[in-house]
């Protein structure tokens, strides 16, 4: 029997991309916004066959670990929780996660996954990553690439080179980060992939990976590692030490430097709820376009998105977003919905505490 694979869940972002919703008090990835379960809980059922994966490490900070334990026991998952004590993007967190897998061993093949995105075909994700599997043990640091819609650029994307000895593994030949739209448009037309921020390797691999390209990130956050407190039950990282690691992303980090990058492109469908037009793209719809979720009655309108924690109602338009909650209420253009969070810095600014709170405090019962 194989080795399970240990997951790595990063859970630190803030969504403000769907506000009001999600905001940094309660982000997006611990709603309900697809159906009963929040994404965290449905990427937490995607590793949960043992066959094929270990028990979660998952990286979060002190204001989400009540929220990660609680919904994490309703999955029947004890997860190790490891608390950042600054955001430091996505480097030093899979960096941390990886020197905690490393010690169970060095060569466990970890997979990183990032907790708010939606990935509704359970069984074709478990083929790419038995897929992958193999060219991770092999060295290769797997990505798993969606196959482009649309020209976006919020997304990194990927250009398949070679094929490895590993069938339906490819060497990537370029990788680039958040393209402008003429150069996303060519990648979208010359059968570039876009990068799910998914990932596949072995520990040892990406460590040395690491090293070589970011020595001041590797020797702090193992300084934050090797002196990490446990408490309550959390693994609580050294705070002065991972404050000092760089504040960069795996992508620049690493992946875009490193030779040891591989792709395989995953079948499954694929979104990272990173707007609300995202979301619309992955929801049903009525006979009109229109998504609708909550207390809402619409007349004579078309193709819109509408969330309502409130009765909601929209006459003779089409195109929108609409977001009413408690206290807050937030119309836009669907083609404007990727500049949402340039509204909540405006909101910020203007001194509106619910750019950032929720009205509503949400209890939080954990069993010890």
């Amino acid at each position: 029997m194989e080795t399970p694979i240990i997951p790595i869940l990063l859970t630190g972002g803030s969504g403000t991309r769907l506000w009001p919703v999600s905001r940094d008090t309660m982000p997006k990835q611990f709603l309900p916004l697809f159906g009963e379960k929040s994404t965290f809980q449905q990427t937490l059922s995607r590793v949960s066959d043992p066959n094929l994966f270990s028990t979660p490490i998952v990286l979060t900070s002190e204001s989400f670990r009540f929220f990660v334990r609680q919904q994490a026991q309703e999955e029947g998952v004890s997860p190790t929780i490891v608390l950042e004590p600054v955001r430091r993007d996505s480097g030093p967190a899979i960096l941390a996660g990886t020197f905690l897998a490393a010690r169970q061993n060095p060569k466990a093949l970890v997979l990183v996954l990032a907790a708010d995105q939606l990935i509704p075909d359970t069984e074709l994700f478990h083929k790419a990553c038995i897929t992958g599997r193999r060219a991770a043990e092999d060295g290769s640091i797997v990505l798993f690439g969606i196959r482009p819609t649309e020209p976006k650029t919020s997304y990194g994307y990927i250009r398949q080179g070679e094929v490895l000895d590993v069938p339906d593994v490819f060497v990537v030949s370029t990788f680039v980060e958040k393209p402008d739209r003429e150069t996303a448009q060519y990648y979208l037309e010359s059968g570039f992939l876009w990068n799910s921020g998914n990932f596949l390797f072995r520990a040892d691999v990406f460590l040395q990976e690491v090293a070589r390209y970011e020595p001041q990130m590797f020797k702090e956050v193992e300084q934050a590692v090797t002196h990490a407190k446990s408490d309550l039950g959390f693994t609580r990282l050294e705070p002065a030490a991972f404050a000092r690691a760089p504040q960069k992303s795996v992508d620049y980090a690493v992946m875009e430097r490193t030779s040891k990058a591989a792709v395989v492109e995953g079948r499954f469908r694929w979104s990272d709820i990173g707007s609300w037009e995202g979301m619309y793209q992955s929801v049903d719809k009525d006979p009109l376009g229109n998504a609708v979720r909550g207390a809402a009655v619409l007349l004579d309108t078309e193709n819109s998105l509408v969330h309502a924690e409130r009765v909601t109602a929209l006459l003779g338009v089409k195109d929108l977003v609409v977001i009413t909650t408690q206290d807050a209420v937030m119309v836009a253009s669907r083609d404007r919905a990727e500049d949402v969070k340039k509204l909540v810095g405006a909101l910020h600014d203007a001194g509106h505490k619910e750019a950032r709170e929720h009205s509503r405090v949400t209890s939080v019962t954990v069993s010890m």
